[in-house]
């Protein structure tokens, strides 16, 4: 494996020796958290693990961040610059996997699973962050590393929580990866999306004796779900509208007085998402109108389209690149830095999912990292990526995902040129468009 052999070949970073000595512990961690599977907001046994593990290397750990038991922010070193690395850790239900079964297998049938890999995004994320801190102490550099527990990432809510507590606001630089089937930068787009809640509220009476006297909550969500599916007709091509039905009543000799159907909404750009929710908003308010019942539109969740920093995407290039020169000099080719397993930096597809990820690079300057976890026809969100995250090949993956993150957060310690343009770059890109929380002011982080 090409990662694999770079790994063996040594290529030298300030992080690197600490990784290499403590390597089997991390994989072990990675084991431990993979055995807990446990799904968004309520990854009690997995935020645990993360806040003993810095602690004992001495981060001071902030617990219970945005509202959210299994949220925290870690932090080592004082002073500018504060270079963030994101940790998730949450699991998906109904991907239970058997370890070592190379066919679906599940350990607990409709059990919860690391089908996205986030085992071992929150292990490397937190290698990564104690070994940058290491090299800050043994090089006495300047500045802070923070290590951020961001819970519930499937359901696109931690992070967001987190702005909204102002968890962020010191923070000059983020860096982050995910578990994926190719090794990249990335700078391809992803979906923005928008998760709400839309309820009815109704009066209820005998369904057979006296219908006339209720006004039902279930006749405005069929009617605001009819004007949904017209809408389809007159939103771009490249938008989604996603619903279900969450309460529609008890029984049916009741006129329901309360119905809630759940509504995501996607498209390109943050801002189509914004423009179909408030015309969403108006359709709640005509199928209240209709059925003289009440409306209510509630924003749950967001992931607007992410903006890729370039100086912080170059800077972990740069330690991809040398994975792979380590590998070109190894068998004897030309130390290029280049190879077909490596993308080369600059535009990619577009992505078709979505995460609370996209809200952080609105808030502040980030860059995001892809490696090899998994075989090239494996999708997240299977069986596949669950048995992945524990075997060999997705602990690779996870160990070259650690130096990387390592050694750029040391980077941006080392160098403040890489910070103050890291910074221009993304007022350039934000100008005018201070960031903006979607959650109401008073919402509260839940399940979904």
């Amino acid at each position: 494996m090409l990662l694999a052999i770079a790994l063996a070949a040594g290529v030298v970073a300030p992080t690197d020796a600490y990784l290499d000595q403590t390597r089997t512990k991390w994989e072990q961690f990675s084991k431990q958290i993979w055995s807990y599977a446990e799904t968004g907001l309520r990854e009690d046994k997995s935020a645990q693990a993360f806040e003993e593990a810095l602690q004992k290397e001495g981060f001071t750990v902030t617990k219970g961040v945005g509202g959210m038991p299994t949220a925290f922010v870690a932090t080592a070193g004082k002073g500018e610059p504060v270079v963030a690395i994101l940790a998730e850790y949450d699991a998906l239900p109904g991907l239970s996997q058997k370890p070592g079964e190379a066919k679906k297998d599940p350990e607990q049938e409709g059990g919860p699973g690391h089908g996205c890999g986030h085992n071992l995004l929150g292990t490397a994320a937190l290698a990564a962050g104690i070994a940058a801190n290491h090299a800050r102490i043994e090089e006495k550099l300047p500045g802070t590393i923070q290590v951020f527990g961001t819970p519930a990432e499937e359901l696109l809510l931690g992070k967001v929580f987190m702005l909204k507590a102002g968890s962020f606001d010191h923070t000059d630089i983020v860096l982050t990866w995910h578990p994926e089937a190719s090794n990249q930068v990335v700078t391809r787009p992803r979906l923005a999306l928008t998760a709400t809640d839309v309820e009815f509220f109704g009066k209820t009476a005998h369904a057979a004796a006296a219908p006339w006297l209720g006004r039902s909550s279930l006749d405005a969500v069929e009617l605001f779900d009819h004007a949904m599916s017209l809408m389809r007709e007159h939103i771009q091509p490249t938008a989604r509208i996603h619903r279900t039905i969450k309460n529609g009543g008890l029984v049916p000799n009741v006129i329901p007085d309360y119905a809630k159907i759940q509504v995501w909404l996607r498209d390109q750009t943050g801002a189509a998402v914004q423009e179909m929710l408030e015309r969403m908003r108006k359709a709640a308010e005509g199928a209240a109108l209709g059925t003289e019942t009440r409306a209510k539109v509630t924003v749950l969740a967001s992931g607007r389209d992410p903006i890729n920093n370039e100086v912080i995407g170059r800077t972990m290039q740069k330690h991809l690149d040398e994975f792979a020169k380590a590998v070109q000099k190894e068998v004897g080719a030309e130390p290029s830095g280049l190879s077909t397993e490596i993308v080369p930096f600059g535009p990619n597809h577009g992505g078709t999912a979505s995460s609370d990820l996209g809200e952080v690079s609105a808030a502040k300057p980030l860059a995001e990292l892809n490696v090899v976890t998994r075989p090239m026809g494996t999708a997240a969100h299977t069986w596949g990526q669950t048995a992945c995250a524990i075997h060999p090949l997705g602990l690779k993956g996870m160990d070259v995902a650690s130096k990387v993150l390592g050694a750029t957060a040391v980077d941006f310690l080392q160098n403040p040129k890489l910070v103050s343009d890291a910074k221009a770059e993304f007022a350039r890109a934000t100008k005018g468009k201070p960031y903006q929380s979607p959650l109401a002011m008073d919402a509260k982080p839940a399940v979904y």
